[in-house]
């Protein structure tokens, strides 16, 4: 999704693993009336191309930037949730000249996840499996009792998050991704004292996924990083608390 428009520069919104462009739709709402915002679903996520035989945040990285060159972008501010985060540090390292500043939510960015056991099922059959397990009641109920702090996860919700997932497709890729993971992960969080972008690190101090408690690990390795931990808030602040989110990032934006 492309919206909006603006003086400031564009932000690149990055969603996480196995959702898709959607998870945005209170920020492109929210702030299209004041900049330009590109909202792209990953390879293999959402209403994007799937069936590529790997997958990784380098890629993913290295996808985010082509469409940045297809839209004659220079730079951005980049914003990244969970996946997403991973996605915005790696350009941020790979791309320092197309980055004005980070916002990272959450972001796969720690040496071990608090995810580590899902990652264990990650092999040729992954998709497959949850095609057969995973069935959007399941899902639902991981959702309300891990992710998500306020009570969102009604039926118009499921209808949106769920419609780029029925085919299963999506979760074969997100089983590509998951193997090489955690060793992505482990790079990242080395590699952060090397970033020296203007950074804001956004938690939920209910994340049942990536656990709050890597806040401050992640922010001290950062040179230039402040923390804004969101109460009473899970896995994805920008769904959760989208009206101060969205006054918290415009005002970092604009500082």
């Amino acid at each position: 999704m492309d919206v909006g428009a603006g003086t400031s520069p564009p932000v690149l919104l990055l969603h996480g693993i196995l959702v898709s462009s959607w998870a945005w739709r209170h920020t492109l709402s929210g702030l299209a009336h004041s900049r330009r915002l590109i909202a792209p679903c990953h390879p293999g996520h959402g209403f994007s191309s799937k069936g590529a035989s790997s997958y990784s945040i380098a890629e993913l990285t290295h996808a985010a930037v082509g469409l940045l060159d297809r839209l004659e972008i220079d730079h951005v501010d980049v914003v990244g949730n969970s996946l997403g985060g991973g996605v915005a540090l790696r350009m941020a390292l790979d791309y320092p000249d197309r980055v004005r500043r980070l916002v990272l939510l959450a972001p796969a960015a720690m040496p071990i996840p608090a995810f580590a056991p899902l990652l264990m099922l990650q092999g040729s059959h992954f998709g497959a499996l949850y095609r057969t397990v995973l069935r959007e009641r399941v899902i639902r109920s991981f959702l309300t009792h891990s992710a998500y702090r306020q009570p969102i996860v009604d039926d118009a919700f499921m209808a949106g998050l769920w419609a780029p997932l029925a085919s299963g497709e999506t979760f074969a890729a997100a089983g590509v991704l998951s193997r090489g993971l955690p060793a992505e992960m482990r790079g990242l969080y080395e590699a952060l004292p090397t970033i020296f972008k203007r950074t804001l690190v956004v938690w939920g101090d209910h994340d049942g996924l990536l656990s709050p408690s890597a806040a401050p690990s992640i922010v001290g390795r950062l040179p230039r990083a402040e923390l804004r931990l969101f109460e009473e808030c899970g896995h994805c602040p920008m769904e959760e608390h989208p009206d101060a989110f969205n006054a918290m990032l415009t005002a970092f934006l604009d500082s």
